[in-house]
């Protein structure tokens, strides 16, 4: 009896060898022997490689920034990291362009919705998004009317207020730059 319980005890730790011995000879296995491998193990191996390929997939996709058309972004970094990103996932031209709205705020996103219609292709989209951000930003006249009425608010620190009224001229004018 107790070496009936000893035998079946000794059977899940062979098997355990016999796993890990046969994941450390995999490598160094001739083509020869390779075919006597049992599927089962090339079916976990294939299995493992395509869960680290979805989670590297995964990762670089969650690693793609928002643009929302804010004076500061520059679309055609953002283009150009969403590109590069979406063809290493091998993303085709089509499904680049659907991808882009979960990437967009603000008011990005409402020029994306009243345009998404008309454009089906990643090349279309392109050209198409690429002077939103100039359109937006240097609106001459509405910058101006900004810095015109521009006033500190009482809670409003002082070095804010400032950076606001200069970033305001900056986007009036490019010329203009703080001298400090």
């Amino acid at each position: 009896m107790l070496a009936d319980e000893l035998a079946r005890a000794q059977v899940p730790a062979a098997i355990q060898v016999e796993a890990r011995n046969a994941r450390h000879e995999a490598p160094s296995r001739s083509p020869s022997t390779l075919k006597y491998t049992s599927s089962a193990h090339n079916l976990d191996l294939h299995g493992s490689v395509t869960n680290m390929e979805d989670y590297r997939y995964s990762k670089i996709i969650d690693s793609i920034p928002t643009f929302s058309g804010e004076p500061l972004e520059n679309i055609s970094d953002w283009l150009a990291i969403l590109s590069l990103k979406s063809d290493i996932i091998r993303y085709n031209s089509r499904q680049k362009s659907r991808s882009i709205p979960q990437y967009l705020a603000g008011s990005a996103l409402k020029w994306h919705l009243s345009h998404f219609n008309k454009i089906l292709v990643w090349d279309d989209y392109v050209d198409a998004i690429t002077p939103f951000s100039r359109i937006i930003t240097t609106s001459r006249d509405m910058n101006l009317k900004k810095l015109k009425n521009c006033k500190q608010d009482y809670s409003q620190p002082s070095i804010q207020y400032y950076r606001s009224v200069i970033e305001l001229c900056r986007k009036h004018g490019a010329e203009m730059v703080d001298p400090h």
